[in-house]
């Protein structure tokens, strides 16, 4: 293990050079040409660290990679992370990433691109040191909405490309001393909203307002949200045109987060029994399915898996380790739902994803890869 950590310590710069690169390369999920020059990128490092890269081409987002260290060999541990971010070019600035004081700032450094270049390291330290069994990395591009792109291939190559693995390490954002052993489904729905257009101040009562029927809507939903349970958000509401006419037009775009299953399906049912349901009088609700991610269970195998790294990481004086409960969902939920005992978030730790603020710590670069590297060599 000392030789395993010391090729880590001597690694870091080159490591780092690279996350610097792939967050330099701005993309989003449906930007498939920015992503797959993202691709394009980790495939040729892959390549020169002696990895073999099976790149799976898909129409609507970004190529897939499937990076092994070794073909024909046994299977160990597989590892997961994302190439897409969720934000825009020119976010923040350029160029995008700044690093100082010890951190890593820019689009993705945590959420996801921190986690390529920490399961990179771990798998060329296990490599070297004569680990004998193949690793694997699967990078998707389109999860961060959700899959909804990839289809049912993209579930296909998930499943297929983890199954009979001993472990799924899906390298997300953390925070320091952070595990995550569950997360949350998401639904996102659309509600289309009609109604009766009319002159504001002549038939203002001849008109059915779409938009205020949406408010109805909007309070109804929203308030049978619950702390650690279900909740709906109306995160995004476009009714009307001009001030003066009575709106006849309204959307309601949904994101629904449940604890598992059954939840979901409750959700659903709820969805469509308010989408039948008439606060005014002369308006109609069409109710859209956009897209759907299933839940992340907080099970035995992710137990034991997680008391396995903690195990590790005492063992070896890394990090003092804590199971969490997200809301967030991930890709952990389809290598769990292939069968394959999955914890999530054991990538680079930092904070404030999803905004221009979001750093990571450059410690967590070698701090990390020892963690999965020492947790893979000791898996039982």
């Amino acid at each position: 293990m000392n030789n395993i950590f010391e090729y880590i310590d001597k690694s870091e710069r080159e490591f780092l050079s690279f996350w610097e690169d792939i967050c330099n390369l701005e993309g989003v999920a449906e930007d498939k040409d920015a992503l797959d020059r993202v691709a394009d990128r980790i495939q040729a490092f892959a390549s020169d660290l002696g990895f073999f890269v099976n790149r799976i081409p898909f129409e609507k987002c970004g190529d897939f990679l499937v990076i092994d260290t070794k073909q024909g060999a046994d299977k160990g541990v597989c590892f997961l992370a994302h190439m897409d971010t969720v934000h825009q070019k020119g976010t923040f600035g350029y160029p995008p990433v700044k690093i100082e004081d010890g951190k890593i700032k820019g689009p993705g450094v945590i959420d996801c691109k921190g986690g390529i270049a920490i399961a990179l390291l771990a798998m060329k330290a296990l490599a070297v040191n004569g680990y004998d069994k193949n690793c694997r990395l699967l990078l998707t591009s389109d999860e961060e909405i959700s899959n909804r792109l990839g289809g049912q291939k993209e579930m296909d190559v998930i499943r297929d490309s983890v199954v009979g693995y001993k472990a799924a390490f899906n390298c997300e954002v953390a925070g320091v001393g952070e595990v995550v052993v569950s997360r949350k489904g998401i639904l996102r729905y659309k509600m289309e909203i009609s109604g009766i257009a009319a002159h504001a101040g002549i038939d203002y009562f001849a008109g059915a307002s779409a938009v205020r029927e949406a408010a109805h809507k909007i309070l109804a939903l929203e308030s049978l949200s619950t702390e650690g349970g279900t909740t709906f958000n109306c995160g995004i509401v476009q009714g009307g045109r001009l001030t003066n006419i009575v709106p006849d037009k309204c959307e309601i775009l949904i994101d629904v987060r449940v604890k598992d299953r059954d939840a979901m399906q409750v959700a659903i049912k709820t969805l469509e029994s308010e989408a039948e349901k008439v606060y005014v009088s002369g308006t109609q609700t069409k109710l859209c399915f956009i897209s759907k991610r299933e839940p992340m269970l907080r099970n035995e195998d992710t137990e034991n898996l997680f008391l396995q790294l903690k195990s590790v990481s005492e063992k070896y004086s890394l990090e003092e380790l804590h199971p969490i409960e997200s809301g967030g969902g991930s890709d952990s939920a389809y290598t769990q739902m292939a069968g394959v005992p999955s914890v999530c978030a054991v990538g680079a730790t930092g904070d404030f994803c999803h905004t221009t603020r979001e750093y990571a710590n450059i410690s967590s670069l070698t701090t990390r890869a020892k963690l999965l590297a020492a947790a893979t060599v000791e898996m039982k």
